[in-house]
């Protein structure tokens, strides 16, 4: 009975995810401007992870009789090269601890490593418990990226976004001071949130249900699985494109080409088959939103307006201040949690305080607040694991469709980590990247 309440909890956890509802029970200020990375909060997701992970240790427990569990149980259960990610994972957390005690803010880096310590404490979980199922998983996510496909296209169409504090929304419009819009030369829009707080963010969960999705066609083999597939393609996809992410595209751009490859390899004509639709839908749809919106996302793709400019130019001025924090704390970070804070302390503090934000890179971000010995292992966890599936391509092994999705779900969260940072500063971002690394693992270890 345990192994189901955990089970279906978990694809309620996925579900749910992306709504962010939370108690903020110590807001900051930075320059008159609400802190978003000082604030201390209370997700309701948090809520139920924690009932997942309670059940989870006694289910733990309960196994201790019957297969002698001890604390290195899953140790032996691994090949060496997962034998050393996890202990390097273990290390990571180690170093993450101890830089709250050389952080700028003790109190706020302690507050992010609860955080990565649920993220990581999800990892566990995921890698170690057996019950879950892949296809579940995958359902949960598109279901939830397809309610949040809907969300985003009326946001689009009203041009606007209501708040709502008990399904963690905040007003935005295109004349909303703090809004992120997008200006033509004639005109401004809203881009869409779904129920995140940033439309980049909404973009990376929506393509990730949409790898998740082409998965789910690949194994539809009943009428119901290929509507339900259908009409979550319908719902995600103009989501997508109204987020106007320019990262998520570009995710979605190689995940289709990886895809391709895949299935040409394969020489299954029913993958083949199921993909091709996926494929001519997609087009389709494409094209339909493109001669209805060709001016807002040409002026996306080709950044020929101001604000566009601004925006990558601003991008820069984060990444300079990341290299001036390096250098000054190149050893031991500035401590976890505290990039921005360090920014306002070290740099400048006259600022305008929606201006200080993480640098839009996680690699550099790690390596500011971690130091090069916490970020050095962050990266060889990445490449152990990446590296795991290419031995497994050069190898020539037959690459099952649920090892290449999370695979590919892993290096969309990679390529996006590249131009932001909601992956490491946010708590939604840390949950999702760990989970989605500790699914890579439970795959590969078999």
């Amino acid at each position: 009975m345990i192994n189901k309440i955990i089970e279906f909890g978990f694809y309620l956890f996925i579900f749910l995810l992306p709504w962010q509802t939370r108690l903020i029970w110590q807001e900051v200020f930075l320059n008159g401007v609400e802190w978003e990375y000082g604030r201390f909060s209370l997700y309701g997701t948090e809520i139920l992870l924690w009932l997942i992970l309670i059940l989870f240790g006694l289910w733990l427990w309960r196994q201790r009789p019957e297969s002698g569990f001890s604390f290195f149980y899953f140790f032996q259960q691994l090949k060496k090269p997962l034998v050393l990610t996890y202990w390097l994972v273990v290390l990571f957390v180690i170093i993450a601890g101890l830089s709250v005690f050389w952080a700028l803010d003790s109190n706020l880096a302690f507050n992010r490593f609860f955080i990565l310590l649920e993220a990581i404490t999800l990892f566990c979980f995921v890698f170690i418990f057996p019950h879950l199922k892949i296809k579940s998983i995958a359902i949960s996510w598109v279901g939830a990226a397809a309610l949040q496909g809907v969300f985003g296209i009326w946001q689009f169409f009203q041009q606007l976004i209501f708040a709502n504090k008990w399904f963690g929304l905040a007003n935005h419009s295109p004349t909303t001071a703090g809004s992120i819009i997008l200006q033509t030369q004639s005109e401004r829009w809203l881009r869409a949130y779904g129920s995140l707080p940033h439309p980049n963010i909404f973009g990376g969960f929506l393509v990730l249900g949409l790898i998740f999705l082409i998965y789910l066609a690949l194994s539809a083999k009943n009428r119901q699985s290929r509507i339900f597939v259908l009409t979550s393609l319908l719902l995600i996809f103009p989501g997508l494109f109204f987020s106007f992410s320019r990262s998520a595209w570009l995710v979605l751009i190689l995940t289709l080409l990886f895809f391709s490859f895949f299935v040409r390899q394969s020489q299954n004509r029913f993958y083949q088959t199921q993909f091709f639709k996926i494929l001519i839908l997609t087009a389709l749809l494409f094209s339909i939103l493109l001669v209805n919106l060709w001016q807002p996302f040409f002026t996306r793709v080709i950044v020929n307006q101001d604000s566009e400019i601004n925006s990558l130019k601003l991008r820069l001025t984060y990444a300079q201040q990341a290299t001036a924090l390096i250098q000054n704390n190149f050893w031991s970070g500035v401590g976890l949690g505290n990039y921005t804070l360090a920014v306002y302390q070290k740099i400048n503090q006259n600022w305008p305080g929606w201006y200080y934000q993480p640098v839009h890179n996680i690699y550099l971000l790690v390596l500011t607040e971690l130091g090069f010995f916490g970020a050095l292992i962050f990266y060889l966890v990445i490449f152990l694991v990446i590296g795991q599936f290419v031995r497994l391509v050069l190898k020539k092994s037959i690459i099952k469709p649920e090892t290449l999705v999370f695979i590919l779900a892993l290096i969309a969260i990679l390529i996006i980590s590249l131009f932001d940072h909601y992956f490491w500063s946010l708590y939604f971002g840390q949950l999702v990247f760990w989970l989605i690394l500790g699914l890579n693992l439970r795959l590969l270890k078999k």
